[in-house]
């Protein structure tokens, strides 16, 4: 659902952060705000903040904010407009623009051949498993102990071997040949044939059930590949669906969890052994939709790819896709069993398949023990990456056994003394904003060799924050923005500049944060986490001077002055890097830089 930004106006107008995020989770008074355990993190001590005069939460921990329409899309794991309705219920909102304004997709009339044609074909490939032809797949399906109520839940049927028969079917029902094209199945050039002729039949369905495209596995040892699937179409995208998706929606809630898994032949296994709660990638990759589907569910995700070193690898990638998305999530790990679910059915049977998914493990044990068991370290500066890497995470994790477990694991993965890595836990660690600052400029201001100080990193950094900071309180400052500045230099800032620049342009006020934070959301921006992450800190912010025009001129002339500095780095870099460049050149160029960079020290200093 979309709504209008005046109608989330009028309802963020009546609503009490503070009431909604009670609705979810104990608050507790304290001061002028508001504190809660984060429940988009694993919170020990309450760092969630809520600001009733500003309406925003805010985690200062895993950095999660927003106003109340974010809060209860991430709490939920619903959209931004199911939020907005959620929100209306508990305030008591009423408005007629609720059910007047809620987005209906307009149906596509173009797909509806194509849906028409499949669902023919998805009809016939049922039909042929049941005709002595299909007896072959029928034998197929009873060697992997595959019975009849399964063939019927996941619509299980098989292709005729002369590929020509399948589409004369189609086209006996009046369907042209290029909706039979549309649909994946044959091309013209290609005497019209059947693509998965003599194959098994899994078809794949889109999150309503409906039949999108199908996965055709071999029956004859002479059949290459093993797996034929269908190629994109206009109506099957495979990023944009999850196998056995529209059967698991109704149960994960019950269930309270969903295992991910590899293939379709998985989830069959899990099924067979009471696991009902399963879909699959088709694959090790792990898609945004994919990703947006599995909120949805609102359980916990399994993660359970193949023990070989690519499904292992493919769920060390995905780990931190779940992290980003904020999902609550464990793994399956048996570490020195390699075989996928459908092979431990087989040989062992379903208890043991049960055993197997049930050892879960939460992402740092999952990780470790893929440096223990999987990717071994072999130089020095792998060790050292991989312990700086979980340090981080272990600071989190309070003194204990639990965290002498993970150094024992982590000391006997990267061979580092326990007492070495105790030592590096221990260290003093960089404020919050420091520990950011340095991450930006890392990421966004790599300026080379040619210029090591930091301090004039941070220089920029900290100007365009306070302009930013003034944007969000005075109209006066985004004028001078416009006029003056154009753009940032720090991407993430300058986003958020140019929203605040086109909500002025819209409402004609200063901002209001919740209502921006609503324009940021709405927007579908991939960056919305980060950027409402950010934009919270720096409204937070208060060791700011009052905002007057002449300091809002000298934080222009500061910005103005670092992005100079580093254009004439980047120009000197090319100079040298040059291939006709001669070593008389390189040297006068670097002269030329140094001076100019020894005298805007000078400036700086006397600023």
């Amino acid at each position: 659902m979309a709504y209008s930004p005046e109608l989330i106006d009028a309802l963020l107008a009546q609503t009490d952060i503070v009431d909604v995020i009670k609705a979810y989770i104990p608050v507790t008074k304290k001061g002028r705000n508001y504190m809660a355990l984060c429940p988009f993190h694993d919170d020990k001590h309450p760092s969630l903040s809520i600001s009733p005069e500003r309406q925003i939460f805010k985690c200062f921990v895993c950095g999660t904010a927003g106003n109340a329409i974010t809060f209860v899309s991430k709490y939920e794991k619903i959209s931004y407009g199911e939020a907005v309705r959620k929100v209306a219920d508990i305030v008591g909102f009423h408005d007629d623009r609720l059910e007047k304004e809620a987005f209906v997709p307009k149906k596509d009339l173009t797909l509806e051949p194509l849906y028409n044609c499949i669902n023919d074909l998805q009809k016939f490939y049922e039909y042929d498993l049941s005709i002595p032809e299909g007896k072959i797949a029928k034998d197929y399906l009873a060697e992997r102990n595959i019975d009849e109520a399964q063939v019927k839940k996941y619509k299980i049927g098989y292709s005729l071997a002369d590929g020509r028969k399948t589409i004369e079917f189609l086209l006996a029902h009046n369907h042209s040949l290029k909706s039979i094209e549309d649909i994946g199945i044959a091309l013209a050039s290609n005497n019209a044939k059947d693509a998965n002729a003599g194959r098994l039949i899994f078809p794949l369905c889109d999150p309503n059930g409906q039949v999108v495209g199908f996965s055709a596995r071999k029956l004859k040892k002479e059949q290459d590949p093993k797996y034929v699937n269908s190629p994109e179409t206009p109506i099957f995208h495979k990023g944009k669906i999850l196998y056995n998706y529209h059967n698991v929606k109704g149960i994960t809630r019950h269930e309270g969890y969903v295992y991910v898994l590899e293939g379709f032949m998985d989830v069959m296994a899990l099924d067979k052994a009471g696991i009902p709660s399963a879909v699959a990638l088709m694959g090790t990759a792990l898609s945004s939709d994919q990703i947006a589907l599995l909120r949805k569910l609102n359980c916990e995700i399994r993660l359970c790819l193949d023990g070989d070193a690519a499904g292992q690898i493919g769920m060390m990638k995905i780990i931190t896709q779940l992290n980003a998305a904020g999902l609550q999530y464990r793994l399956v790990s048996n570490p020195n069993d390699l075989r996928d679910p459908d092979d431990i059915l087989q040989e062992s049977g379903p208890e043991a398949l049960k055993e197997a998914m049930s050892h879960l493990v939460d992402a740092m044990d999952f990780q470790i023990n893929y440096y223990l068991n999987v990717k071994k370290l072999e130089t020095p500066d792998e060790r050292r990456k991989v312990m700086l890497y979980f340090i981080r995470f272990l600071r989190n994790v309070p003194a204990g056994i639990d965290r002498d477990n993970y150094i024992a694991k982590l000391s006997k993965a990267t061979g580092y003394e326990m007492e070495a890595i105790r030592f590096q836990i221990n260290r003093k660690i960089v404020s919050k904003e420091d520990e950011e600052e340095a991450s930006i400029a890392v990421d966004e201001l790599d300026f080379s060799r040619l210029h090591p100080e930091k301090l004039l990193q941070k220089r920029l950094l900290r100007a365009e924050r306070q302009a930013l900071y003034y944007m969000l309180n005075e109209m006066s400052a985004v004028k001078y923005f416009e006029d003056k500045i154009g753009n940032f230099y720090t991407s993430v800032y300058n986003q958020i500049a140019n929203y605040i620049v086109d909500y002025q342009e819209s409402r004609k006020e200063s901002v209001t944060l919740p209502l921006l934070i609503n324009d940021i959301s709405n927007a579908n921006d991939e960056d919305a986490d980060t950027l409402i992450s950010r934009l919270t800190e720096i409204s937070s912010e208060r060791y700011y001077p009052p905002y007057t025009d002449q300091g809002m001129q000298e934080v222009i002339s500061v910005i103005k002055d670092e992005k100079d500095k580093i254009f004439d780095r980047e120009q000197t870099t090319k100079a040298i890097s040059r291939k006709d460049a001669d070593p008389h050149q390189i040297g006068e160029a670097l002269k030329d830089f140094a001076a100019r960079q020894r005298e805007r020290l000078k400036r700086n200093k006397k600023d």
